[in-house]
């Protein structure tokens, strides 16, 4: 008994400890906490954004859950809406045992990314990469400016054709790179298709896995042209009218196969952070209620393969504005109405972000929202999301 009146007081403190640490332990429990449990387990988080990518919440946001997600999620892989072209070169720099730059990092970024918000991932990405705990990879068979694929890959590709079309192609190739055109060598559709035909001649002669990491290029460069010369060969009723989704399914597709290529290469499952735009990242367009419908997302690939082992965080905002990319051009978002996904999120809701879950999502059904461009549109958002992240007031990226 007289053991038990000593302890008495001792429980007391603990049950007080208990009951006091609780709110504060609900506290904590941010927006973020929420994000990174639900992607804790995937094997694919697909981190959208909005499509003109100049949004500094967002980029910000998702630099810090990239960084918890390799830290605390142990994720491996970063794949980037960028050119496959640079990653390729920094994995062959890599594999030969040379110094990897930060400046080399951010240039396979590209410039869309140039921003102050992004740029606390470039170090963190450098550090690992040449650490070997994480690998990169691109999506993209664009050629960005200032890049490795745009002022040395060529170098390196033209030398792989065979006798008189070496001189050929490698004129007009070097000439594309450079945006070497005028009056005398205006870029026209023949152009277009004269250059696809060099790559498509040199992709038949290039053997894998010998030429592998070539192979891979060209290969993309015959997708990234075949693109060109449809676009370049439509009549001007075509141009003139309602878009063509044929290109967003081609570029999507090749964004996919991008994607496995990259993990294909390891003998073991990656987890991977995926960085691209929401509208890219989406599960189904088919159920929104604009021109994206026709569009058969890189988002729709992947949950075809990896269903719920793969995650789409999409993101908006309620007011604020955002800029092109990082240049200095900045517009301003009209504040969300009642009625729209983004009012209703703010309604009685003093944070400055809010986040809802795919449940959610679904709950609410079909509710007009920005969350793709900015642009407003009706859908049942857990077709195209597995969770949206709004923001109070988002703001343009600060060009570097």
């Amino acid at each position: 008994m007289k053991y038990l009146l000593l302890l008495l007081p001792l429980l007391a403190a603990c049950a007080s400890s208990s009951q006091a640490t609780s709110p504060r332990e609900a506290v904590t429990d941010t927006d973020a906490d929420r994000i990174v449990r639900a992607l804790c387990d995937k094997q694919l988080a697909l981190l959208g954004e909005e499509s003109h990518h100049g949004n500094a919440r967002t980029v910000a946001f998702k630099v810090a859950l990239t960084r918890r997600l390799v830290e605390e999620c142990h994720y491996d892989a970063f794949v980037i809406e960028a050119g496959t072209y640079d990653f390729l070169h920094i994995q062959a720099l890599l594999k030969a045992g040379q110094p990897l730059g930060e400046d080399t990092v951010a240039a396979a970024i590209g410039r869309m990314w140039a921003t102050e918000e992004m740029a606390p991932l470039i170090p963190f990405l450098t550090a690992r990469l040449q650490a070997g705990t994480l690998v990169a990879g691109g999506l993209d068979d664009q050629i960005g400016r200032g890049t490795y694929a745009q002022k040395q890959m060529a170098r390196e590709l033209i030398p792989l054709f065979q006798g008189p079309r070496q001189a050929a192609c490698g004129a007009e190739i070097e000439r594309h790179m450079a945006w070497g055109y005028d009056e005398a060598h205006p870029y026209t559709a023949e152009t277009a298709k004269f250059i696809l035909g060099c790559w498509q001649e040199l992709a038949s002669a290039l053997t894998a896995p010998e030429s592998g990491r070539s192979l891979r290029m060209v290969r993309n460069l015959e997708r990234n042209f075949t693109r060109q010369v449809a676009a370049m060969s439509q009549t001007p009723e075509q141009t003139a009218s309602a878009r063509d989704w044929n290109d967003f399914d081609a570029r999507d597709r090749s964004m996919f196969l991008n994607l496995e290529s990259f993990l294909s290469q390891f003998p073991r499952p990656r987890k991977a952070i995926v960085w691209l735009a929401t509208i890219h990242a989406a599960k189904d367009l088919r159920q929104v209620d604009a021109d994206a419908r026709n569009g058969t997302s890189f988002g729709s690939h992947v949950r075809e393969k990896y269903g719920d082992r793969s995650f789409v965080l999409g993101f908006s905002a309620n007011s604020g504005g955002y800029a092109l990319g990082s240049s200095a051009r900045t517009y301003v978002l009209a504040p969300a109405t009642a009625e729209s996904l983004e009012g209703w999120a703010f309604a009685n809701h003093a944070a400055d972000t809010r986040y809802l879950e795919g449940h959610q999502l679904r709950d609410f059904g079909p509710r007009v929202a920005r969350a793709l461009n900015y642009t407003w549109m009706t859908a049942p958002w857990d077709t195209v999301m597995d969770g949206l992240l709004i923001f109070r007031e988002e703001a343009p990226g600060r060009p570097r």
